[in-house]
């Protein structure tokens, strides 16, 4: 297990590390954009930054994944004493510690820069880090879906099968929408009324224990279906 750790520090540590600079991103969107978008305020320009950083770190989230679609490196794990589910359950770990990893960056940065502004007596001095934590369950959840069809069937094929589901889905939420259109007040109401400010605690710790619940799901998914996948890859 030692040797898989050190095998993906050693491929994949400037990714690993790269989650630390998405963390500034709220505050590079205020110091580039602030004189060029005057009309938005700037909570909203650190909203926009961290949203953006979230992506940025989502891809690179999944370049760790790139080159291990190979049959010859999943034969080999295979043989190995860890085998392949030792692999996947590193790489499921490493994946997590980067989006931790990027928590951390986040709350960091944003901390530092309310303090400075308080100091100035600038009005924006608010906290945005309180939507991190969402935006790290969806994350989880996202590399929960990600990473099985990465190895099922492969990088370029996973992809393909996934916007395939990902429209099927979008469409029946669509037409589930369009169906219930004249109920939408209703559906917007019950929404405000879930996610207030009493129920805030309750849900971030319902959705941290789902989030984990169906990211080692997907890990015992991703353990049944490594070796079909290697049986189809390219090369």
């Amino acid at each position: 297990m030692t040797g898989l750790v050190y095998k993906e520090w050693k491929q994949n540590r400037w990714f690993i590390l790269s989650m630390i600079p998405c963390g500034f991103a709220p505050l590079l969107a205020l110091l580039l954009l602030r004189e060029q978008i005057t009309s938005v305020n700037n909570i909203a320009l650190r909203i926009g930054g961290l949203i953006a950083g979230f992506l940025a770190a989502g891809a690179l989230q999944m370049l760790v994944l790139r080159g291990d679609d190979r049959k010859l490196w999943g034969y080999w794990i295979t043989a190995t004493p860890d085998g392949y589910k030792g692999f996947l359950r590193v790489k499921y770990e490493m994946i997590f510690g980067m989006i931790v990893l990027l928590m951390f960056s986040v709350q960091f940065v944003d901390m530092g820069y309310c303090a400075v502004a308080a100091d100035m007596g600038k009005a924006d001095a608010v906290q945005i880090s309180g939507i991190a934590l969402p935006l790290c369950f969806v994350q989880i959840l996202l590399r929960a879906i990600d990473i099985p069809f990465v190895y099922r069937f492969g990088s370029k094929k996973g992809s393909f099968v996934k916007l395939i589901c990902l429209i099927v889905l979008v469409i029946i939420m669509l037409t589930f929408l369009i169906l219930n259109i004249e109920h939408s007040d209703n559906i917007i109401e019950s929404c405000k009324k879930v996610i207030n400010v009493q129920n805030s605690s309750l849900l971030l710790s319902v959705g941290l224990v789902v989030c984990l619940a169906l990211y080692y799901l997907s890990y015992r998914i991703t353990c049944r279906l490594y070796l079909k996948g290697v049986e189809q890859y390219d090369h």
